[in-house]
């Protein structure tokens, strides 16, 4: 029996309508992703610096904020200037239940490093959480009072004055470069492999100054232990007020520092968006503005997944020149 043009319509209407609803079934399933185990965070760098407090921070505000399931576990794997743990991640594709904290280092640190070393393109961006702060610090009892006398006192004797960063070729390394350039002095760096190190090195008195993030020394310096005497920022950092920038001290540089978040490579778009979102809710909370931002006095600097690989992509081609002038790339 051949079928009339109404029953043929009505069974368009129908097919449209259940592939309709097969196809927002699925988007709903993807979009209800939840991790079903225990989250592992890989910090590439050694327990007390600013990574490792980063994720702690992170692991504390998501559980207090209540905003996911499952619990994270911090691992720290550190050494290659962040390079070992970070290609750990690397070469875990598909992995949904690790994530990685990602900063500037991370990016400078394989162009010094080289093959072998995952890049930022061996990963997948989640988001941009934060911007924190360079100071150089000098114990209180440092005959170095300001910035300008440790200056005056590597023009005197090139070479000898030592400051201390986390690792080679990464964030301390490259803006101790710029602060020579900007000097016009030379100095005598020696890498750490972490910012907990770098403290115990100025503590015991075997280097002069260290490049540090405030999550780095603010312990310390309510112990009336270190003063740091200038920050690489365009302005001064609000809760260290009396901390002078590079810029009004007189020498024109200053320096970006971000912290972000990555998780391996060919995971799912909604495994990303499930990160992400927990991540802007997260730098949303008052947790987050008060026990992390406001207390270790960094800047927010919240973007997206797509924002963080543009805004990285750009930070590699800064800088490779600063590594080039340091003497670590061709």
């Amino acid at each position: 029996m051949k079928e009339s043009p109404f029953q043929v319509k009505a069974f368009r209407i129908v097919m449209l309508a259940t592939l309709a609803l097969f196809v927002c079934g699925a988007a709903l399933q993807a979009a209800e992703w939840k991790p079903t185990k225990p989250i592992n965070v890989v910090v590439p760098y050694a327990p007390g610096g600013g990574s490792d407090v980063y994720a702690r921070a992170i692991d504390g505000i998501v559980k207090s904020e209540k905003l996911c399931p499952q619990r994270f576990i911090i691992e720290n794997k550190p050494g290659g200037s962040g390079t070992i743990g970070t290609t750990s991640v690397a070469q875990s594709p598909g992995n949904e239940h690790m994530l990685l904290t990602f900063i500037s280092g991370q990016v400078s640190g394989p162009l010094a490093v080289g093959k072998g070393a995952a890049t930022y393109r061996d990963l997948t961006m989640v988001a941009n959480l934060a911007k924190d702060e360079q100071f150089i610090v000098v114990k209180t009892d440092s005959p170095f009072k300001t910035i300008q006398d440790l200056v005056a006192a590597a023009k005197k004797t090139p070479g000898t004055v030592t400051i201390g960063g986390t690792a080679t070729g990464q964030e301390d390394h490259m803006c101790n470069r710029l602060f020579e350039r900007a000097a016009d002095i030379k100095v005598r760096y020696i890498p750490f492999n972490s910012g907990g190190e770098c403290i115990t090195a100025l503590l015991g008195g075997h280097v002069a100054a260290i490049w540090a993030n405030p999550g780095e020394f603010v312990p310390q310096y309510d112990a009336k232990m270190v003063r740091p005497i200038a920050v690489a920022n365009d302005k001064r950092v609000a809760l260290l007020n009396a901390v002078p920038t590079f810029m009004e001290s007189g020498y024109k540089f200053e320096f970006d520092f971000f912290r972000g978040i990555a998780a391996p490579p060919k995971i799912s778009p909604d495994v990303v968006a499930y990160y992400e979102t927990m991540m802007k809710r997260m730098t949303d909370s008052a947790a987050w503005k008060d026990n992390y931002l406001k207390k270790y006095m960094l800047s927010p600097l919240y973007l997206n997944s797509k924002d963080m690989g543009a805004f990285v992509a750009k930070n590699e081609k800064i800088f490779a020149d600063i590594l080039k002038d340091v003497g670590l790339i061709k």
